[in-house]
This record gives structure tokens, C-alpha cells and sequence, in this order.
């Protein structure tokens, strides 16, 4: 019993110290793209002044400008332009599969996707978005939730959920969810959780982290293949003799998860691990600044 109590001490411990460096990381990331609010031109309690106009009954007394409604005969309130805030919560895929990666010069896939996550996360809550993590109803906008969603991610609580769980949480409506993982499960475990998710929002974004390997299958001669999910184990000759099929298949399935997406009227992107990490965020802020939203 002791033992046990130990060795989830020391866990803890190193996850709480591998904190300050997936926080920076992210910061970095999120540093890197270009972003900011983008306030709609209506009124609202927002932070920047818009324009000046005529009191009603309906304004509140303190949103009159006095020293320029004494300039004319009108009493004048300041109007403000209002930004959008809505729910945004994150999920981040774990499992073995997300260990994955095919040369030590590149992160991991889990290792990315839980950077790209938290840097969303910052994106996210410089736009004023109430964020939080899918299965947890809380949100705000604290460096506090900041931290609890980076903890959370170190934790490795999604290990063994390679899709978002849709039947202990229920995402609330018309909240918008993005979703960081590798998605090489079955198409129809897929498209049962996509089709849950869609009852309830139709504002969510697929991001899917794969290594190049997975996509190019960049091996030559006589390979090892092992299963991590499955129990698989095969020895292929030469790997060029197979890489033309294998290829389409992955084109298959990516295209496959890229259709739902649209059918749902959900953005989705590819994310590689040999690619920077600020270009595939850059493009997700791009979509979402021309929405308003981040």
C-alpha cells in the first residue's frame, strides 16, 4: 500500500513540473499566430468605445456621457462594441496510439496534441471565450482555468479514449468544440460519436495530428510492424511493394473523416508532426477570425 502511495506521489510530481513547460510552449505557439479579438459592430458591453448616441429609457444611467452630452442639448451615452462570447470546450485524444512517432527528431503525437490544445486554449480565451475541457461543464477565462486545463492534459485522464466520450457528457448546446487526436479508430465508432456530437452543436473543429510515417509510410526493405491497440505483429519484406495500397487507405480514412465534416458544416485540418505547429494553428485562426471568433 505504501508502495502505491509513492509512486502516485512521485506521478503527481512530475506531471506539476512538467506544467511550466508545456505552459510555455504553448504560450509560444500561441504568441507566434497572429491574433486578437474581432469585435462585430453592435452594442454591448464590450471594452473599446464605438460611437456616441442619444439616451433611451432602456440604458442604464451610468453609460451617460456627461462632459459630451454637455456639449449639446442631447444626453449622450457612450455605445461600445460588443464581442461575441460563447462556450468553447477542448478534447484531447489519449491512448497508446498517441505515443507514436517515427524518428526522434519529432514530438510525439500526443505530446503535439496536447500543445496544440492548450495554445487553442490561449487563442480561445484572448478572443473573451469561456473555454473548458469536454466532460467537465465548467468554463471561464482565469490563468486559473488555463492551468487546470494544462494539468489536465498531463494528467493522461483521456488515456484509453482515442474519441470523445459522448455518452457520460453531454456537450452543451450550441457550444463549440474542438478536438485534438489522431482519429485511426474504426469508421464506425467515428462517425457514431461525430453523429452525437452534431445533435448538439454544429460548431465544432477536427484537428488531426498524425506522424509522417502514418501518412507516407516511409520505411524501405525488410520492416517490423506491432499493434499497440490491437494485438498485431507482422514482418514485411519490402515495404515499397505495399506502400501505393497502404497510402490509399489512409487517403480513404482521412477522407472519410473530412466528408463527415463537412456534413456536419464542422472545419477540419491535418496537422503533421514534421510540420511547425504555428502553421496549422495559424490556419485554424484564420478560419476563425473571418467567423468572428478567434
Amino acid at each position: 500500500m505504501l508502495g502505491n502511495i509513492l509512486k502516485l506521489r512521485e506521478a503527481s510530481e512530475s506531471k506539476i513540473s512538467d506544467l511550466p513547460a508545456l505552459m510555455m510552449k504553448a504560450q509560444e505557439m500561441c504568441e507566434n499566430v497572429v491574433h486578437g479579438a474581432h469585435p462585430q459592430r453592435k452594442a454591448g458591453m464590450g471594452e473599446k468605445f464605438w460611437q456616441f448616441r442619444e439616451y433611451e429609457q432602456s440604458d442604464r444611467p451610468q453609460d451617460i456621457d456627461w462632459r459630451q452630452s454637455a456639449k449639446g442639448d442631447d444626453v449622450l451615452v457612450r455605445q461600445k462594441e460588443w464581442h461575441s462570447t460563447q462556450k468553447s470546450y477542448l478534447w484531447c485524444a489519449g491512448g497508446k496510439t498517441m505515443d507514436f512517432k517515427s524518428s526522434n527528431k519529432l514530438m510525439n503525437k500526443q505530446d503535439c496534441a496536447m500543445v496544440m490544445t492548450l495554445a487553442l486554449a490561449l487563442l480561445l480565451r484572448q478572443s473573451e471565450e469561456q473555454i473548458g475541457i469536454y466532460g467537465n461543464l465548467n468554463t471561464g477565462r482565469s490563468e486559473e482555468r488555463i492551468e487546470k486545463i494544462g494539468h489536465h492534459l498531463l494528467s493522461r485522464e483521456t488515456d484509453g479514449n482515442p474519441l470523445p466520450d459522448t455518452e457520460g457528457f453531454s456537450l452543451p448546446r450550441n457550444a463549440s468544440l474542438f478536438a485534438v487526436g489522431d482519429f485511426l479508430t474504426e469508421a464506425e465508432d467515428i462517425q457514431r460519436r461525430f453523429s452525437k456530437i452534431s445533435e448538439r452543436t454544429k460548431n465544432a473543429t477536427i484537428v488531426q495530428v498524425l506522424d509522417p510515417a502514418e501518412l507516407d509510410l516511409s520505411y524501405s526493405g525488410r520492416t517490423r510492424f506491432t499493434g499497440v491497440s490491437v494485438d498485431y505483429n507482422t514482418i514485411i519484406d519490402h515495404v515499397p511493394s505495399v506502400r501505393e495500397q497502404y497510402k490509399e487507405q489512409i487517403s480513404a480514412h482521412i477522407s472519410f473523416i473530412k466528408s463527415l465534416c463537412q456534413d456536419y458544416g464542422w472545419n477540419y485540418f491535418l496537422h503533421r508532426t514534421d510540420v511547425d505547429m504555428t502553421d496549422t494553428l495559424r490556419n485554424i485562426h484564420s478560419v476563425y477570425s473571418n467567423e468572428g471568433t478567434i
